[in-house]
This record gives structure tokens, C-alpha cells and sequence, in this order.
């Protein structure tokens, strides 16, 4: 699927990581919902690609929404900016987590539980949102880069990799 016309969920979409995946969909084409839990870090990813956004342009438009994508009405919300934005959804990515790198013993259970939050939980939020609707509309793709980030990239005192990595394979099956 190519992401020229389509709109784009990017959760984690401020400054970073986030903000590199929702440029490169902006510039595919696509039109992107920039969502952060700090609204106010992805206003300035968003108002970059609506300045480079012109009619002639293939370049793709952008607005902001603020979320904790942990919390279900959250992901309602960004479901209703998405589709009164632009009218439809096509692909939702989402992002992921991690503790600061420490020995596992040092991290503690509301670190972990933070994590795991951010990287299954949310997904299955994402899902639960966004499967009936893809359904409805003949299609769509959601993805996890904590998930693909886990299983390709190990890394020495990450604890949480395993659960987070079989969490978001389970939900992505759903």
C-alpha cells in the first residue's frame, strides 16, 4: 500500500523518532494525524508539514491531537479528528517505549507497567478502535514499532522485551 492520498495515524509523532515516521508519510503523500501525550510537542511536527503541504505539492497535510494512547477514549478521540480531518483512515502506526537503560532489577513495577502500557495495551486500544472500521471500509494497516524494534533490535538490560514483543503479535492478530 503506498501511502500517497491515504491518512495516517502516527502516535509518539512529536519531536524524535515519531516525527522522522510522520515526515517521511507527509512527504509519501500521505495526510497525517500527529498524535503525542504532549499535545503541545506535536503541534510544531505538525505545523512543518502543513507549511511544506501546497496544492501542487503530492506532499501530504497534518494536524496535531494530543492523547495518552493507554487510555481508551483517547484513541476514540483520535478516531473522530482523524475522519473529521480528513474523512477516512487508512493506516495506524503506532509507537512504543522503553525503560531507561538500567539493570533489570533497578527497574522498577511502574516503569514496567508504563511501558508494557505504552507498547501492548495501546495497541489493543488501537485495535479494538480501528479493526471494525478498516473492516467496514474494505481495508487498512496497523503497525507497532515497539514490536518490530523489540524482535529486531536486542539490547542488554531491557527488561520487558519478550511480553511486549508476544503482546503486540497477539493484538495485531485480533
Amino acid at each position: 500500500m503506498r501511502p500517497q492520498g491515504k491518512t495516517v495515524i502516527v502516535t509518539g509523532g512529536g519531536p524524535g523518532f515519531g516525527e522522522g515516521v510522520a515526515k517521511t508519510f507527509a512527504r509519501e503523500g500521505a495526510n497525517v494525524v500527529i498524535n503525542d501525550l504532549n499535545g503541545a510537542a506535536a503541534e510544531p511536527v505538525a505545523s512543518e508539514i502543513a507549511l511544506a503541504s501546497t496544492p501542487q505539492a503530492k506532499h501530504g497535510r497534518a494536524i496535531a491531537v494530543q492523547g495518552d494512547v493507554t487510555r481508551r477514549d483517547d484513541w476514540q478521540a483520535l478516531h473522530d479528528a482523524a475522519i473529521g480531518d480528513f474523512g477516512s483512515v487508512q493506516i495506524v502506526n503506532n509507537a512504543g517505549t522503553m525503560h531507561r537503560n538500567k539493570p533489570v532489577l533497578d527497574v522498577t513495577e511502574a516503569e514496567f507497567d508504563r511501558v508494557y502500557a505504552v507498547n501492548v495495551k495501546s495497541l489493543y486500544w488501537s485495535v479494538e478502535q480501528f479493526v471494525p472500521y478498516f473492516r467496514q471500509q474494505g481495508g487498512g494497516v496497523s503497525g507497532s514499532r515497539a514490536a518490530a524494534r523489540s524482535s529486531t533490535w536486542p539490547r542488554p538490560r531491557a527488561c520487558g522485551r519478550a511480553p511486549n514483543s508476544s503482546g503486540t503479535t497477539a493484538a495485531r492478530r485480533r
